[in-house]
């Protein structure tokens, strides 16, 4: 039994929402429907500007992830962690493998959860929402 062309493409679809620029290195979508199919939204961490990743393991110095503000719209039911991309500055670097915690407080605090970067193979639709029913409002993100 073969699989739909369309069944494939639509597989594939977050992956296509991640749009790189200069120093760009984590790209997180939201989504309006349960299964990260419905684009609403999105935000970024960077490289060499706040908000800047971190390298998984890292906690003090320039490695040390930046805790950022995720602004999701109120409407969002589901989120992940859409690409990560390696340091450029002039052409856009090949994906790279890491991580997202998401807080449902302000400031990284709360319940927390993480959605892994595709090249992860990690399953990394979750729901727009913590266990205790709040829009996740922080993140961190880790480059491995």
């Amino acid at each position: 039994m073969r699989t739909p062309t369309a069944t494939i493409l639509l597989a594939f679809l977050p992956l296509c929402l991640a749009t790189w620029s200069p120093g760009k290195a984590a790209q997180m979508n939201f989504y309006k429907d349960s299964t990260c199919g419905a684009y609403v939204g999105e935000a970024a961490a960077f490289h060499n500007t706040p908000p800047e990743v971190g390298m998984i393991g890292s906690t003090t110095g320039v490695a040390r992830a930046q805790c950022f503000s995720l602004d999701m719209p109120d409407n969002s039911a589901s989120i992940n962690t859409v690409a990560m991309w390696g340091y450029s500055a002039v052409k856009e670097p090949g994906q790279w493998s890491g991580y997202c915690t998401f807080w449902d407080g302000f400031g990284c605090e709360g319940n927390a959860k993480s959605s892994y970067a595709p090249l992860s193979k990690i399953p990394n639709c979750m729901p727009g929402r913590s266990k205790d029913g709040w829009l996740w409002k922080s993140a961190k993100c880790y480059l491995s």
